[in-house]
């Protein structure tokens, strides 16, 4: 039996290769290279089922290669990838590749049915959707999380193996990748045509993601920072005063006090006997803690030191008086641990927040800076930047991973208790295979502003489609003021307020469900007193969110077990309905309720008076749309060590400088043409910190340049329609984060714009019927309805033929452990659910040490069963029949005196 064939083409060696059914390997080695094994791809065995016979497909040695699921032959000079009836669904069409630094640029071309949609590749800001006919720079940055796996609606997955900088592009009816530094081409093809076959795939390449510990699809609270110890013990006590449900609190920087940055030690003088605060979060206040680590090392700490020594840290130095560590060496990563487990995991913390894990060796949002950051460096232990450069986020993920699961083997101790904590990481970074480390990631430091919220669902499906399992945003964006957010009073204002509580409501259907954020307080109460609208908003999506658990906690189970996906593209169940392909404010959550977040303001205008000066009144001095940027050593330096161009000026630094500039005392400067399209009075304001002058032609409007602190400096001029005017502005810094923004009123800008109806837009797919979750109203598939929004609610629907299991209102998860079960039935097709429970933390469900139950449904007979698929079900199902077409309610009552299965 054969699993492979090849042939030359072009001074190239191509190899063909099954996995498994639906899973093939194509590599394509040009003459005098040769592909070393993958770095993230797992080690595969050959899969049985190849069929081997007469016909010349399935001969190792002819032009195909025959298994259950595909086809792949040669036609016409090109490989051809079809299902087992021979209907063809992606062509490799052409590849290519050229000398480039290190090694090869390589390129492969692939032709497809342009009807189709393009989903996955990772997060990234902008609110792309569907891919085709876009282009996309694979690099990681502070808003952009490559993936790069590609999933197609026409029933296929590919999964790219680089690590390298890649390209990504599409046009008509093909697509390409294109990377920069590789020893030839190699890919994966999966087909389903079933999404969760697809992404099954995906995890079976490279790697099945763990279960997290129960209490990490609660809620978390976090914001820029709790400054200490009794700070963060009063917050947590005030959440369990309140009953409000959470289940965990976030220790942001800081809690090193004065130590070197990141160096995994507490100071006693900000955050005194961590031990003892630590048993009083679990033990009285049943709360866990995560606190951030960095891969940067302030220099002068024990962890730096012996980092150094042993010659793991890169020499580039980093804003925060510190230097990256090498997570790509075996023997960094284990130093990096024993000083987590030391400073941290001994002392109780539950979890870890991995920040600038891109790795940020610049603060910058753009990602061709990070790029050239990493370029500078040394080489990694696993070679040079170039062939590893998105990798990073992984490699310190399996860091802490490993080094937690060599110390807890997950046997019980004293054959009663489960041993140790489940490892669960957050890393502002990702890449294919960090699933497999226990870490999940969010979307980095974003901008409170409604398009953004919308961009925030877009970007979170894509990561999804690229098989990745859990995601996070800040929710309320990161910046409330700054990168076009504009709400300056924060959570004291009924705009913000009102756009934290959709982001919160969305959140709570979130893979996971975290609030996080700087300029303004994220606890609930500072969004209103018990009885006010926001508060009682979000304690209602919160009481939501837990109710869901039992639900939740299932499906995490199937992301383990069978390589599941919470958070669903629509298109990833609907697939026969091409309707839903563009649609991505819309989303499955799990197999039986789809989300349709409001993404709208529709009960107060946000602050409209002023407005970033956007690009189209802008030109460069070269006549491009946008701004010059330029930056200086200091502030009296006129030889810039860059110059880019920006499409406004907006501009944030939360950590350290823009590139190639010291830490403080550096200038910006912005130059340009602003046009004016109408006569009037105009309002210039140049908000941000430390010195600011704004020039119009020769003419200094606004002189602030020995102010300090965030404040706003304006200047009015009365403009004809059509008048150019030369534009610059300087910005001088003096230490500490930077923020810096041009906006303007213009001639009748000040007018509240009028805001959308209370109600949105929701499309129920075909194939079935939709339950309302709140009304039980049932509607049919395949139309389109408008649903009220009132404030304390986010749209939900049913999928007809589902089973929803419901838990307690509780105020932390540990609190439903053994409570009744409440299961919803809706009626209208047959249902089946399987409902996962164990001890919520601890390996032992990796020795089976859990409660596997199968629900079924019988639409015909209306009556549900049950099954005990592994171990045994705690509390039989007590079963009430109802009217066709109403939701049948089964309640979980311990005793019940029907038995079930």
């Amino acid at each position: 039996m054969s699993t492979q064939f090849g042939f030359g083409i072009h001074g190239a060696r191509v190899q063909i290769r099954a996995l498994a059914a639906n899973i093939v390997c194509v590599s394509v080695e040009p003459e005098g290279h040769a592909l070393a094994d993958s770095l993230f791809v797992l080690p595969q065995a050959d899969a049985p089922g190849v069929q081997s016979g007469s016909q010349p497909d399935s001969q190792a040695d002819a032009n195909g290669l025959r298994t259950s699921a595909l086809r792949v032959g040669r036609v016409d000079g090109a490989l051809q990838f079809a299902d087992a009836e021979g209907a063809v669904f992606l062509t490799h069409a052409a590849s290519a590749w050229s000398d480039a630094e290190e090694a090869l640029q390589v390129s492969q071309r692939f032709g497809a049915d342009p009807t189709h949609a393009l989903y996955g590749l990772g997060q990234y800001p902008g609110g792309a959707w569907d891919w085709r006919g876009r282009e996309l720079l694979l690099a990681q940055s502070n808003q952009a999380i490559v993936v790069p796996c590609l999933i197609s609606t026409a029933g296929y997955g590919i999964l790219w193996d680089s690590m390298a900088l890649t390209r990504f592009a599409s046009t008509g009816d093909a697509f390409r990748f294109e990377t920069d530094c590789a020893d030839g081409i190699r890919y994966y093809v999966v087909w389903g045509p079933d999404f969760d076959r697809i992404v099954a795939g995906f995890r079976q390449l490279t790697g099945t993601a763990p279960l997290f510990p129960r209490w990490a699809y609660g809620f978390w609270q976090s914001k820029e920072r709790y400054i200490d110890r009794t700070e963060l013990l009063d917050t947590a006590r005030r959440f369990r005063a309140l009953g409000f449900p959470i289940d965990a609190l976030i220790q942001d920087w800081k809690y090193w006090g004065e130590k070197p940055w990141s160096c995994m030690e507490w100071d006693d003088a900000v955050f005194p006997e961590p031990e003892d605060m630590l048993r009083e979060l679990h033990d009285e206040l049943h709360l866990r803690l995560m606190t951030t680590i960095w891969p940067v090392v302030g220099e002068g700490c024990a962890l730096y030191e012996e980092l150094k020594a042993a010659g793991q840290v890169f020499e580039y130095p980093h804003w925060a008086k510190g230097h990256i560590y090498d997570a790509y060496s075996a023997q960094g990563r284990a130093i990096y641990w024993k000083h987590v487990k030391q400073g941290l995991i001994d002392k109780g913390v539950d979890a870890l927040w991995m920040d600038g894990t891109e790795p940020e060796f610049v603060s910058t949002h753009d990602p061709m800076d990070g790029v050239r950051a990493c370029y500078a460096q040394r080489d990694t232990a696993m070679g040079s930047w170039r062939r590893v450069l998105n990798g990073y986020s992984m490699m310190t993920a399996r860091a802490v991973y490993e080094g937690q699961r060599a110390q807890d083997n997950g046997k019980r101790v004293n054959g009663s208790q489960p041993r140790g904590k489940r490892v669960f990481t957050l890393s502002r970074s990702g890449f294919a295979g960090q699933q497999r480390y226990a870490a999940a990631s969010w979307s980095g430091d974003i901008a409170a502003t409604w398009q953004v919220l919308r961009e925030q669902v877009a970007a979170g499906l894509n990561f999804a489609a690229a098989g990745m399992p859990y995601w996070t945003t800040d929710i309320g964006a990161f910046f409330t003021t700054g990168l076009g957010a504009r709400f300056p009073d924060g959570n004291r204002d009924p705009a913000y307020r009102e756009l934290y509580v959709r982001w919160f409501q969305w959140g709570a259907f979130c893979p996971l469900f975290r609030s996080h954020g700087t300029n303004t307080p994220r606890e609930p109460w500072h969004f209103g007193e018990p009885g006010d609208w926001a508060y009682d908003a979000l304690l209602e999506a919160a009481r939501l969110r837990y109710r869901l658990l039992p639900y939740i906690y299932s499906l995490a189970w199937g992301v383990t077990a069978q390589g599941g996906t919470p958070m669903r593209p629509l298109a990833m169940d609907f697939r026969d309905d091409p309707a839903t392909y563009a649609i991505a404010d819309q989303f499955m959550f799990g197999p039986a309720i789809m989300v349709c977040p409001v993404l709208d303001p529709m009960f107060h205008e946000p602050r409209r008076e002023a407005e970033v000066v956007g690009t189209a009144f802008l030109r460069t001095p070269e006549g491009v749309p946008g701004l010059r940027w330029s930056g200086f050593v200091d502030a009296d330096s006129e030889t810039p060590v860059f110059e880019k161009h920006v499409d406004e000026l907006n501009g944030s630094w939360a950590g350290g400088p823009p590139p190639g500039l010291p830490f403080a005392n550096y200038k910006l400067r912005w130059e340009g043409e602003l046009a004016v399209d109408e006569a009037g009075d105009y309002e210039f304001l140049l908000y941000g910190n430390d010195g600011r002058r704004l020039w119009l032609d020769d003419e200094l409007l606004i002189d602030g340049w020995q102010a300090k602190g965030i404040q706003t400096y304006t200047g009015r001029r009365t403009l004809a329609a059509g008048t150019r005017l030369r534009l610059r502005v300087d910005h001088t810094h003096r230490h500490g984060s930077a923020q810096i923004s041009l906006s303007w009123r213009r001639p009748g800008s000040s007018p509240k714009s009028e805001l959308v109806p209370a109600e949105r837009r929701v499309y129920l797919p075909k194939g079935c019927d939709w339950y309302d979750f709140y009304s039980g109203e049932r509607h049919a598939g395949g139309q389109t309805l408008s649903v009220a929004t009132p404030v304390a609610r986010i749209p939900l629907f049913v999928r007809a033929g589902s089973l929803l299991p419901l838990g307690p209102v509780v105020t932390h998860s540990e609190a439903q452990l053994g409570r009744p079960i409440e299961v919803v039935v809706y009626p209208g097709a047959d249902a089946e659910f399987a409902l996962y429970e164990d001890a919520g933390d601890g390996y032992d469900y990796e020795q089976g040490e859990f409660t596997l139950t199968r629900l079924v449904w019988d639409d015909a007979a209306m009556r549900l069963t049950r099954h005990a698929v592994h171990g045994h079900a705690r509390s039989p199902l007590h079963a009430r029949r109802y009217d066709q077409g109403d939701p049948v309610v089964l309640r979980d009552v311990p005793g019940g005196s029907v038995q079930l299965g």
